[in-house]
Parts: C-alpha cells; structure tokens; sequence
C-alpha cells in the first residue's frame, strides 16, 4: 500500500522558514495614512511598514531649523537620504523637502550626508 501525499505546502528546510507575523493595532485614521502613503508609493500596507521600519531617521537642530533625515536602501545596492526642515520644533511651519541623489556604502554615511545637505540649504549654500 502506498502512502497519500499530504495536502498543502511542503515544509522548508530548518533556517528557510518564512518570516513571523507580529500583530500589531493601529488606529483607524493611522492605518488611512498608511493606506494613503502605501499607494502613493505603488506598494502595499505590508510593504511600506517594513521599508518605513528598516529606514534609520534622525533629528537635528540647526540655527532654528530642525532637520529631520531619513536613510533608505537603493535599488543599487547602497543608502540614499531624504528629508525636511521646519522652523521650529512643534510650530506649524510648511516643511521644506529634499532629498539627496549620492549613493553611500552605510546608512551612517548617508545620514551624515543628509545633514550636510540640510544644513547646506538653511546657510544658503
């Protein structure tokens, strides 16, 4: 007698697993922005949480000025920058938004990059 083949996906050899689900709740009017932000992207809400997570960010201030940096990976295999600068910290100033066209090796490097950039644009340079 043979055996019957089971139902469903085979297993993955150990170390090949796919990854875990972590849940998490967000709040209706957070997931709309979500939602708006994944589309205006051309990704999915799945996606666009975990390229926002795996992004470094920092914050600096700078004669009045806060910089806020964001580092992503580029399709071509290094960090790119972006970011906007606001007048002051909790006022509603509109934001200035840039982003930076060098490529670099580190998420470090391109966020020092960044700040270079930010700072550039607050001293007229």
């Amino acid at each position: 007698m043979s055996r019957k083949a089971k139902i469903g996906r085979p297993k993955l050899p150990k170390g090949q697993a796919k990854g875990r689900i972590v849940p998490v709740r967000f709040t209706a009017d957070d997931l709309k922005t979500m939602e708006a932000a994944a589309r205006a992207n051309k990704q999915t809400i799945s996606e666009w949480i975990r390229d926002t997570l795996l992004q470094l960010r920092m914050t600096v201030e700078h004669e009045g000025y806060v910089i806020e940096i964001a580092t992503r990976d580029d399709a071509q295999g290094g960090f790119t920058t972006s970011g906007w600068i606001t007048k002051q910290r909790g006022l509603d100033s509109q934001p200035i938004s840039f982003a930076t066209t060098d490529r670099h090796p580190t998420k470090e490097a391109a966020l020092e990059s960044g700040i270079a950039f930010g700072k550039g644009l607050i001293n007229g340079k």
